[in-house]
C-alpha cells in the first residue's frame, strides 16, 4: 500500500482539519455581522478547499489501511469522538450568531431557519447513526451460512469416473488404481 505525501498527511489531519473549519465559520459569522470583512470569508473558502481534499484522501487512505490490517488477527478499534465533535462544532457556531444577532430585528427569520436547519440535521445525523448501529449489530448477529446446497448445480463426475477418465499413463503413477 502506497504511503500518503507528507502534505496529504498534514493538511488533512483532524489537527489541521478542525481548526479550518472554525475559521470557515468564524469568517462566515464575521461576514454576516459586519459586511466588511468578505475577503476573510473568500479567505477561508480557497483555504478550506484543499484542506477538506486532503481530509477526504487521508480518510479514503485509512479506510484501506483498516481493512487491510482486518485481516489481521488484531483488529484496532477506531475512536468514535469525531462526529460529536462535529456536532459540538456547529452548535458553538449557532450560539455565536444567535448571540451577535439577539438584538437585530431583520435577521430574526433567518436566525429562526438557521436554527431549525441545524438542530435538524444534528437530529438527523444522529437518528442516522443509531439506525446504522443497530443494522450493523443485526448483520453481525444473522447467520454466516444461509444457503444449503444440497446438490452441485453443475454435473459433478462420482470419484469412480474420474479415475476411469485418467490416462494409463496417470494410473501407473497412482499405482495401478
Amino acid at each position: 500500500m502506497r504511503m500518503l505525501s507528507t502534505r496529504t498527511r498534514m493538511l488533512g489531519h483532524p489537527l489541521i482539519v478542525y481548526p479550518t473549519i472554525g475559521f470557515f465559520l468564524w469568517s462566515g459569522y464575521m461576514w454576516l455581522t459586519e459586511p466588511d470583512t468578505w475577503p476573510m470569508a473568500v479567505a477561508a473558502f480557497i483555504l478550506g478547499g484543499p484542506v477538506m481534499r486532503a481530509y477526504e484522501q487521508r480518510e479514503a487512505w485509512l479506510a484501506k489501511r483498516r481493512a487491510w490490517a482486518a485481516m489481521a488477527s488484531h483488529v484496532r478499534r477506531r475512536s468514535t469522538f469525531v462526529k460529536p465533535l462535529t456536532a459540538v462544532m456547529a452548535l458553538v457556531a449557532l450560539a455565536l450568531y444567535l448571540v451577535a444577532t439577539i438584538d437585530r430585528l431583520e435577521t430574526q427569520t433567518a436566525l429562526g431557519l438557521s436554527t431549525v436547519g441545524v438542530a435538524g440535521a444534528i437530529i438527523f445525523f444522529t437518528i442516522r447513526g443509531f439506525y446504522r448501529r443497530i443494522r450493523r449489530r443485526r448483520a453481525m448477529r444473522d447467520d454466516l451460512v444461509r444457503v444449503c446446497v444440497r446438490k452441485p448445480r453443475l454435473r459433478v463426475p462420482t470419484v469412480q469416473q474420474a479415475y476411469a477418465a485418467l490416462p494409463d499413463h496417470c494410473r501407473l503413477i497412482m499405482g495401478g488404481l
